[in-house]
């Protein structure tokens, strides 16, 4: 890319940041509807797909079907095989990419405009017409075997899918997305094509498009790529999760010179009338690096960790609001107190205005940096769809943040309940959550 080209990117995706509100327009074509950026200053497209059915739709005892079927989406289509389907994308600049996520499978493509006839037909290939090989099929299990092991060796990724576990028990939130060993070798090509045929139709389709190309462009390939899916899903929807509450820990021992410890609780969810005062309080506490409380009191002050995280975790069916700090074992416990300590303070004390000011001042800043590109536009678009928000939150976020009043803050934090926490450390020390 060259340095003029990217120059009139960073100009033109800053002025939608500044302003926190792309230039949104909704799409309709039968019974679908995209969301669309167009730009025609730059030669790129970015299309962002997301279909409802993700590692919590997968079925008892084939934990990672989804991941797997996602792993395979672009592992050749139509009348190509993997090696051919992935030189056609080579040859004309082009990425497509699948994900599963615990709700959602998520696809992204990226190309220039001047291949997007080919681009939208590999994409109507990939989307309609996957192959799933014998060969891929063993190839992408082969990865997906290698990304447990990986997972396995991770004291952090560990204790995060522990946690799961605790929190969400037998509901399918607590599967592993990768699923295990075991669950993976009991998943054939027809538990595949079966999974695609329940997830990708039209009435669980949701879009967003950033870039070169205006709206009846979009209403073409709408046409072309995604009316040969059936009208209808049959992927079953998970129920409501409770999530476990408190106090209760788990120890998981491994040799090393530090504990890394994951804690959790009841969220609050994107509807819940107290979500920003919510969102601002744990700024605050610990969602804002180096200014939070957490920092300053595990970090700066007494030299208990390198980073300390709290943010929350929004599902389809659950909000779980979670954190993390690793310590040296024998600070570990102390580490976890002095996070239980900022958690009462923060429900007992009301913040300074200053504090308060400051952080609305992060959020909404830092709200620009979600817009520096065409893939972060299409996904804050994509993510703004899944949350069920309305196309204006992008013009209310800021506002709604600085609406936020000291009370709100302190009400949001007496949600928080540090003496009924989930917690889980994986290390030499076992953490109490007592």
């Amino acid at each position: 890319m060259t340095r003029a080209l990217l120059a009139t990117l960073m100009s033109l995706f800053l002025a939608f940041g500044a302003r926190a509100a792309p230039p949104v327009q909704a799409v309709d074509l039968r019974d679908m509807q995209a969301w669309l950026v167009s730009d025609r200053s730059l030669p790129l497209i970015t299309v962002k797909m997301a279909w409802r059915g993700g590692a919590a739709a997968d079925p008892e005892g084939k934990a990672g079907l989804g991941m797997l079927l996602a792993r395979l989406m672009n592992e050749g289509a139509g009348d190509m095989p993997a090696n051919a389907f992935q030189q056609a994308m080579a040859d004309h600049a082009m990425t497509l990419s699948f994900s599963a996520g615990r709700d959602e499978m998520t696809a992204t493509l990226r190309c220039l405009s001047r291949y997007k006839h080919i681009c939208f037909e590999l994409l109507r290939l990939a989307v309609n017409a996957p192959r799933f090989d014998d060969e891929a099929i063993a190839r992408m299990k082969q990865e997906q075997r290698t990304a447990i092991l990986r997972a396995q060796q991770s004291p952090g990724t560990i204790a995060r899918n522990e946690i799961m576990k605790l929190a969400f028990g037998a509901h399918p939130y607590g599967q592993l997305r990768d699923g295990t060993q075991d669950s993976l070798a009991a998943i054939s090509a027809a538990d595949i094509r079966a999974h695609y045929n329940a997830i990708l139709a039209r009435d669980n389709l949701y879009l967003a498009v950033v870039g070169d190309i205006g709206r009846a462009e979009l209403r073409r390939m709408m046409r072309h790529v995604f009316t040969p899916l059936p009208a209808r899903s049959s992927i079953s929807r998970v129920g409501d999760a409770a999530i476990a509450q408190g106090p209760t820990s788990r120890h998981i021992a491994r040799a090393g010179p530090q504990t890394s410890i994951v804690f959790a609780q009841q969220g609050v969810g994107h509807h819940h009338p107290l979500f920003f005062a919510d969102f601002v309080m744990n700024s605050i506490l610990g969602g804002s690096g180096f200014s939070s409380r957490l920092t300053e009191q595990v970090r700066e002050a007494r030299g208990l960790a390198y980073s300390v995280y709290s943010g929350t975790s929004n599902f389809e069916q659950a909000a779980m609001w979670n954190g993390s700090v690793a310590s040296d074992n024998d600070t570990a416990q102390q580490a976890m107190d002095v996070i239980r300590a900022e958690m009462r303070r923060m429900a007992n004390e009301p913040v300074s205005a200053e504090r308060l000011a400051a952080a609305k001042t992060y959020l909404t800043g830092n709200y620009a940096l979600r817009f520096d590109s065409g893939s972060k536009i299409a996904s804050q678009l994509i993510g703004v769809q899944l949350n069920g928000w309305p196309m204006s939150y992008f013009k209310t976020r800021n506002a709604n943040i600085n609406k936020v009043t000291i009370d709100d803050v302190q009400r949001a934090a007496q949600l928080l309940t540090a003496d009924k926490l989930l917690i889980v450390s994986v290390g030499g020390t076992k953490v109490s959550a007592d």
